[in-house]
């Protein structure tokens, strides 16, 4: 849910690799002087992709003529269809020894999905480059209305199955509605927290209720689609293990651990409250293993970190 940050590596690379495969498109955009150069379309940020991915709607591209009549004009038209990219990208998404969606998302090096923290997306390629497993890339900018952007690197979000497939598919997303995972921190945008329904709740996932705050009307819209709030509830169990461990684990009896392991299994004390919550607590490290932001919330809301 923080924020993916692209290398520049990252960037050159799929730029390099890929450069070559898009020819067809580089003499398309010269030839119809478009104000996007192959780079643009490989590399923009999301606010020049969406301008891209509107600018590619046009149907007709008019190309003026040299004439040798000084004051007159004389025009030309292509109608453009980018879907070939569509071919392209489906081909990147498939197992083979150069470049692809493996190679992209290994680069990244995202292991949650950014769109819930719920499941693990993390890339597997061997020894001897063999590529197992990898995230899906879900396209921002849905790739069945703007194929240009079916291989741009902004547009292209490592995420799980659920998120994708099941739940986003072909929804329209836009930056003035929806949360984008290379601009927005989303867990900056969300807050859970959970109330207390009756006196079980320090045994029983019947004593309390989870819910979570919704800081934007983006945030609000990002529940909408990955469906937050139905997703979550089924994981009342570690809320109840966070319940249980703040009565367990009393500040002298921490400090007792901290000090008996100091160096051995802890360098600080957020090493020890990790083990502890089993979640990264440093807001930082969220991305790294599943759950974390719903651990962090839960465990700062009981004073267990």
């Amino acid at each position: 849910m923080k924020k993916i940050i692209i290398t520049e590596d990252t960037k050159n690379r799929h730029f390099n690799e890929l450069k070559d495969k898009l020819k067809k498109l580089e003499k398309l955009l010269k030839k119809i002087k478009a104000p996007y150069s192959l780079n643009d379309v490989l590399l923009a940020k999301p606010y020049k992709l969406y301008e891209i991915a509107q600018w590619s709607k046009k149907k007709i591209y008019f190309i003026p003529l040299k004439n040798e009549y000084k004051h007159s004009e004389r025009y030309t038209f292509f109608n453009i269809n980018f879907n070939f990219i569509n071919d392209l990208y489906n081909n990147f998404t498939k197992k083979k020894q150069e470049y692809n969606a493996y190679d992209l998302a290994k680069s990244l090096n995202v292991n949650t999905c950014p769109y819930c923290n719920i499941n693990s997306i993390y890339t597997v390629i061997d020894e001897n480059n063999e590529k197992i497993i990898r995230p899906e890339f879900d396209h921002f900018f849905d790739k069945a209305t703007y194929p240009i952007l079916a291989l741009s690197l902004y547009n292209l979000i490592p995420s799980c199955h659920q998120c994708n497939s099941n739940l986003k598919g072909k929804e329209k997303f836009d930056l003035g509605n929806y949360l984008h995972p290379y601009i927005d921190n989303i867990d900056k945008h969300i807050k859970f927290k959970i109330k207390i329904i009756n006196a079980k709740f320090y045994h029983s996932i019947d004593g309390f209720k989870l819910e979570i705050d919704y800081l934007s009307q983006k945030a609000v819209n990002h529940n909408n689609i990955f469906k937050l709030e139905e997703r979550y509830s089924y994981l009342k169990d570690i809320i109840l293990e966070l319940i249980q461990k703040k009565y367990m684990y009393n500040e002298d009896y921490l400090e007792s651990l901290f000090k008996k392991y100091e160096g051995t299994f802890f360098r600080n004390l957020e090493d020890l409250m990790r083990l502890v919550s089993d979640g990264y607590i440093n807001e930082s490290e969220i991305n790294k293993r599943p759950l974390s932001k719903l651990i962090k919330d839960i465990s700062e809301e009981l004073g267990l970190i």
